[in-house]
Order: structure tokens, then C-alpha cells, then sequence
């Protein structure tokens, strides 16, 4: 058995290597040994990481799958069906820096690495077969159907293991169909395309293959002509300036070399509009914010405007003399203290958003009334900015280019960027001739990190003591429930029951998704601040209306677990199953804090009426009621004031006094730790 591989089964058979290494992107930089129909072998970085991925397994989901994960057996691995793409496989690997002669100054080593890296004039040209023989193929099916290319192949930034994209628009045949059909006919060319694959469910089908004259793969897309439109852009914006495709080639091998880039991760089009929106900020100001370019001009495809004024002399001057080591140092240095939690990189407007300001449209300034309109009236979903990294589309605004970054690659990415700026800092004085062989040769150390994906709140024996009821299991499972699913409008699935031991331990699993960030809901609440109601029905009407006037959209599947350990004790947990981690953090916080102001008040008809008495006795006494609601998470208090996801945002504890006033219970304090947040329930 190797400690550090997996069996990974269960998947659909269209599943590819990014996806596996995106469903695993939590537990750090993971390899796909090998993939068929059936089975993956997948390499982790280290034994800790199996020991937890095998726990697990059957809660990991890919394409709407649970994955079936197993200990590595070498002698299950030579029985097992064979599906290699050797020689797509072949072209994915790049040059390592360590067989480079990074030796001379920081020009010489440039140009080592741009000569051995980036496509050749030659090399790109000879790709243009590529596309014509594709479209012949598919005229066979689709006469007068066009292929057009576009990535990074078309915009300068090839390199020697870059995929070639292609747009081909087939009317209004059903995407999944005509998925299936494309690679029929690719099929019936062998020598020309080897290794095809349709993937149909994929949130863009496409069909893969391999161009046998070439030597290349391809990535075929049918839903949209976007990509090519940003592809124009990003050409147009690189090539105004002599120094930046250079640049952006080196910081396109710097993140694959040490690889937190490409699909599944930071992709290389996020990396290079982080660069185009660095290059935009003052004092560096080589770049003009894109609605600039956009003035006068109008073309809406898909309901964005993808127009712009493309002549390189209707570019304002820059008056930007810095050296590429100079402009290299400063965009690391730039992303290395930017706010990626607060801001969102804007490259439209040429400026840093708050995120604070999508959560509203209406509060966006007034240069995002496309992305207002579009939202508003529902032609497009709102954007996913509450993600570890934002970072806004130039032409299709709601869309976050970043948003599959999760929490531990985020933390990865940003080591990189401080280690870079370091290294530049250090060498800028000695004409950086070190500077390259530093941030490709050599690594920051990135510390563990655990993302939290689990919340944990311990209900008090005491309370459940009081529970009228002999049935005190029954009662305290079917307040929680009501509590999700009348108050948080929060369907749940019940999962199989775990019964055992003689003290009856049991564990009642349910499955639930969010869609809405139902812990916004402070402004909603004032308006119900006046009206007569109970705790339930309040609650029930403050999430309907966020419901339907929150246009983010969010997906978080999660196991919601009452484990009663003994007659008169339980824990009620969360746990991530699938979805950003950051954004569970925020539902978990609010999580820990409706069990602290809603659950006591669905317990009260339930306690012995002289321990009502005696519980109001005791809130009358409390000197503090605020000092219940704090919770602590990753070893820092939470200031509303400085935390923009604190619980005085999501929720207005004072509004909440006239439905909880008359219930208390053990008036422990609430107490997290950094692992699992465990919380001692108030019943306030």
C-alpha cells in the first residue's frame, strides 16, 4: 500500500484530471496518476491528507457524484482497465527552470527562459492547421459552421505546453447534442485527431482531442463567443506596450512552475488580468481602465458589451519608464498586501470594488449600470464575489474569473506573491540578477492550512434535563428542523441514522444546500422590526424576502448531524460537503449564532413550567446580554467594525430582544476553538 496515493471511483466517465484535482483542491497540490471509465489513482502531497480524504469517502462530490475513495493497492492497479492520453499527457509537461542556465544579468535570463518556453512565430502558425482542419471535420456535420480561435495562443502568450481553445457556433442545436456529434466526426478522422473526449455535462461542453500534425491539444467550446472577444481584448491591451507580454509569458511560467495555475485552480486568464489590472493602477498607469476604451463604442454579444476602441493611437500616453524587473517587482509586490477578503480587482473600472457594494447592486457605482440592469432584470446571476479571490471580468461583469480559488490554494497563491516581492525587495538594488532564479528555483514555505469545514454547537444537559417530554430525543431533533427549514427556508434530505451503544449514542444526518447567503439580514429586518409576529413567522417572512431580492447566487451542500451522545446531551454540526470554504465560514458563524438566539425559544414550550420560572429569574439577573453573542473564530474576537462578515452584520441582535426575553439557561460564555468551533448554547 503507498501512503500517499488513493483509488478514487464513482465518477462520471467524462470526468477529467482537473476536475478530480479541483474536487480534492482542499487538501493541497494533488497529481492524477492515471484516469479511465472507472477508477483514478491520485497522488496527495502528503500521508495526513489520505488519512483524512479517505474519511471522507462517499461525501466528496464531482459532477454531482459521491466519490468512492480507497487506500492505493499496487496489485489492484496492474488488473485494472487502461485509458491513457499519452500524448496529451506528454504535452502538458514544460521545462523545468533547474535545467535552465539562468546565469548573466536579469535580460539574459529573460530571454533563457522566454527562448525556451514560448511558442516560436513558426510554432503558432503551424497551429493554424489546426483550426482549419477542425472546421473541416465539422462542416460534415454543420455546413458553413466556423472555427475561431482564440486563448492564449492568439493573444502572444503561448508556451510550449499550451492548449489551443476554439469557438464554433452551431445555431440553436442543443448544446449537450451537438457536443456528442462533434466528436463523432472528429472520430472518423484518426490520423488527424487522436485521443477525442466530449465532456456534455460540464457547466461550458466541450469536446478535447489531440491534433496528431501538430503535436497539440485543443479545447472545443460551442456555448459562447466570449472567450473570443476576451481574447481581443487581452492581445489588444498586451501589445500596447513592448515590455508586457514578456512580462506576462514569465509570470504565466512563474505560477505554472510552482503550480497553483491552470483549470481546476488560478487559471492562466485570471493571472493575466490580475497583471492587465496592476498595470492599470496609479502610479504605474501603462494601462486605461477598459469602459475607457469602451466609450463611443457598442457591441452586445450575450448581454455584455464587448466593443472597444482597438487603435493603439487612441491609447492614452503613459508616461511609465520602469523596467520589466521593475514592473515585475511591483505587481508582485502590489498583489502580496491587496485586500483580496474586502476588495474585488475590477479591471472595467480600473480600480479596486468593495465587495461590501455587490452585495446590493443599487449601491455599485454608477459606471456598473450594465451589471445593476443585467441583474435586475434577471438576465444574468449576480456575481460570486464572496469567494477567497474576485476578480471581475472586463466584459462579462457578473462573471468572477477567480471563483474556483478555494480557501488553501488562496493561501498557497499568496505566499508565492510575498516571496516574490521579497525576493524583489532584496534584489532591486543589485540590478536583480538573482531575482529570477530566486522565484523560480526556489519556494516559500506555506504553513498547513486546514480550512474550516465544520462548526460544532454543544446543546446544554441542563436544558435538555428540563424538557418535559421522556421523548427529549424526538423534541430537540424536531425544533432543529423546524428551525432550518421554516426559519432558513433550508430543504433537508434525511440521511441514514446511526444508533449504537448502550447509552443509545445516535447520530440523526440530514443533507442540505444554500443557495442565498441567508445570514444578510440585518437591513431586511427592520422592515418586519414593527410587525406582531412570533419568532418563527418573523424569521420565516425576513428569509423569504431576502430570498428573493439577494441575486447572489451560492451553493453550499452540507451535512447538518444531531449527535446525542447520552440521554441529555447533543451537538448539532455542520459540515461542508461541497461549495467555498470561505463562504461556509459565513454560514457557519451564523450558524453558531441562530443556535444561540433562535433554538432556546423553539425549546421553551417544551420545559417544565417551573423551570420557565426559574429561567427568567435568571435572564433578569444578567447584567450583559451582549456578551453571550460573541464568537470567536481562528483565535480572534470578531468586531463588526472590523470584520466585514461579523455577526452584527448578518444579524441584528437587538431586534431580536422582543422574541427572546423571557428564556435563559446555563449562562456559560460562548467558547470556540480553532478547530472545530465548538459553542456552549445560551438559551437567550
Amino acid at each position: 500500500m503507498d501512503p500517499r496515493r488513493v483509488y478514487v471511483s464513482g465518477f462520471p466517465s467524462y470526468t477529467q484530471s482537473q476536475d478530480l484535482m479541483q474536487a480534492f483542491s482542499e487538501y493541497g497540490t494533488v497529481k492524477v496518476e492515471k484516469i479511465n471509465k472507472k477508477y483514478a489513482v491520485v497522488l496527495f502531497p502528503d500521508e495526513e491528507s489520505v488519512k483524512e480524504v479517505i474519511n471522507e469517502s462517499g461525501k466528496i462530490v464531482n459532477y454531482g457524484e459521491f466519490l468512492d475513495i480507497k487506500p492505493y493497492n499496487k496489485k489492484l492497479d496492474t488488473t485494472a482497465p487502461k485509458r491513457e492520453f499519452t500524448r496529451s499527457k506528454q504535452k502538458e509537461s514544460i521545462i523545468a527552470p533547474q535545467m535552465l542556465d539562468l546565469s548573466g544579468d536579469f535580460y539574459q535570463q529573460l530571454d533563457t527562459v522566454l527562448s525556451a518556453v514560448r511558442l516560436t512565430q513558426q510554432e503558432v502558425c503551424a497551429i493554424s492547421t489546426l483550426y482549419s482542419d477542425l472546421q473541416d471535420a465539422l462542416r460534415t456535420q454543420w455546413p458553413g459552421c466556423v472555427a475561431t480561435p482564440f486563448g492564449s495562443i492568439t493573444t502572444g502568450l503561448g508556451i510550449k505546453s499550451s492548449d489551443a481553445d476554439c469557438f464554433v457556433s452551431l445555431g440553436t442545436e442543443r448544446i449537450t447534442d451537438a457536443v456528442g456529434r462533434a466528436k463523432r466526426a472528429l472520430l472518423r478522422e484518426p490520423r488527424v485527431f487522436a485521443e477525442v473526449l466530449a465532456i456534455p455535462q460540464a457547466h461550458t461542453p466541450i469536446v478535447k482531442f489531440f491534433h496528431v500534425p501538430t503535436g497539440t491539444n485543443c479545447d472545443v467550446t460551442f456555448k459562447t463567443p466570449l472567450g473570443v472577444h476576451n481574447s481581443r481584448l487581452v492581445s489588444f491591451m498586451l501589445h500596447a506596450d513592448p515590455r508586457l507580454v514578456p512580462m506576462a509569458v514569465l509570470v504565466k511560467y512563474w505560477a505554472k512552475v510552482h503550480g497553483f495555475s491552470g483549470s481546476g485552480r488560478l487559471t492562466n486568464y485570471a493571472l493575466t488580468v490580475l497583471l492587465l489590472f496592476y498595470l492599470q493602477q496609479p502610479p504605474v498607469s501603462v494601462l486605461p481602465p477598459v469602459r475607457s476604451l469602451q466609450e463611443g463604442h457598442e457591441h452586445v454579444v450575450d448581454g455584455w458589451n464587448v466593443a472597444f476602441d482597438d487603435r493603439l493611437e487612441a491609447l492614452p500616453g503613459s508616461t511609465n519608464t520602469s523596467s520589466i524587473p521593475e514592473l515585475l517587482g511591483g505587481f508582485f509586490q502590489y498583489y502580496s498586501t491587496f485586500d483580496f477578503c474586502k476588495l474585488v480587482v475590477c479591471p472595467y473600472l480600473g480600480r479596486p470594488i468593495p465587495k461590501e457594494a455587490f452585495r446590493r447592486p443599487s449601491t455599485l457605482p454608477p459606471e456598473m449600470s450594465l451589471y445593476r440592469r443585467n441583474v435586475e432584470s434577471g438576465a444574468a446571476g449576480a456575481m460570486r464575489f464572496a469567494t477567497s479571490m474576485c476578480v471581475q471580468d472586463p466584459f462579462e461583469l457578473c462573471h468572477n474569473v477567480a471563483s474556483c480559488v478555494s480557501s488553501r490554494l488562496f493561501e498557497e497563491v499568496q505566499a508565492h506573491f510575498k516571496f516574490a516581492a521579497l525576493a524583489y525587495d532584496t534584489d532591486k538594488l543589485k540590478d536583480c540578477r538573482q531575482f529570477l532564479r530566486t522565484i523560480l528555483l526556489r519556494k516559500p514555505k506555506i504553513p498547513r492550512y486546514k480550512a474550516k469545514t465544520e462548526f460544532k454547537a454543544s446543546i446544554s444537559s441542563y436544558v435538555i434535563q428540563k424538557i418535559e417530554s421522556q421523548d427529549r430525543r424526538r423534541i430537540v431533533n424536531y425544533e432543529m428542523l423546524r428551525m432550518f427549514k421554516e426559519m432558513c427556508k433550508i430543504e433537508l434530505s434525511e440521511l441514514e441514522a446511526d444508533e449504537k451503544g448502550p447509552t443509545k449514542k445516535r447520530k440523526d444526518k440530514y443533507m442540505g444546500t444554500v443557495t442565498r447567503p441567508i445570514w444578510r439580514r440585518k437591513q431586511y429586518m427592520k422592515t418586519h422590526s414593527g410587525e406582531e409576529l412570533g419568532l418563527v413567522e418573523r424569521q420565516a417572512r425576513i428569509t423569504e424576502e431576502l430570498m428573493n431580492k439577494e441575486k447572489e447566487n451560492i451553493s453550499l451542500k452540507f451535512c447538518l448531524i444531531l449527535a446525542f451522545t447520552s440521554e441529555t446531551h447533543a451537538n448539532a454540526i455542520v459540515k461542508l460537503k461541497e461549495g467555498d470554504a470561505a463562504v461556509f465560514k459565513e454560514f457557519g458563524t451564523f450558524f453558531l449564532h441562530i443556535m444561540q438566539q433562535w433554538f432556546g425559544n423553539l425549546l421553551k414550550p417544551h420545559l417544565k413550567p417551573t423551570e420557565n420560572k426559574k429561567l427568567k429569574e435568571v435572564k433578569e439577573g444578567k447584567e450583559n446580554r451582549e456578551t453571550e453573542l460573541d464568537v470567536t473564530l481562528d483565535g480572534e474576537r470578531r468586531d463588526g467594525d472590523d470584520h466585514e462578515n461579523s455577526l452584527n452584520d448578518t444579524c441584528d441582535t437587538h431586534d431580536d430582544a422582543s422574541d427572546t426575553h423571557d428564556v435563559t439557561s446555563d449562562t456559560h460564555d460562548v467558547t470556540c476553538d480553532t478547530e472545530d468551533v465548538e459553542t456552549k448554547v445560551p438559551l437567550t
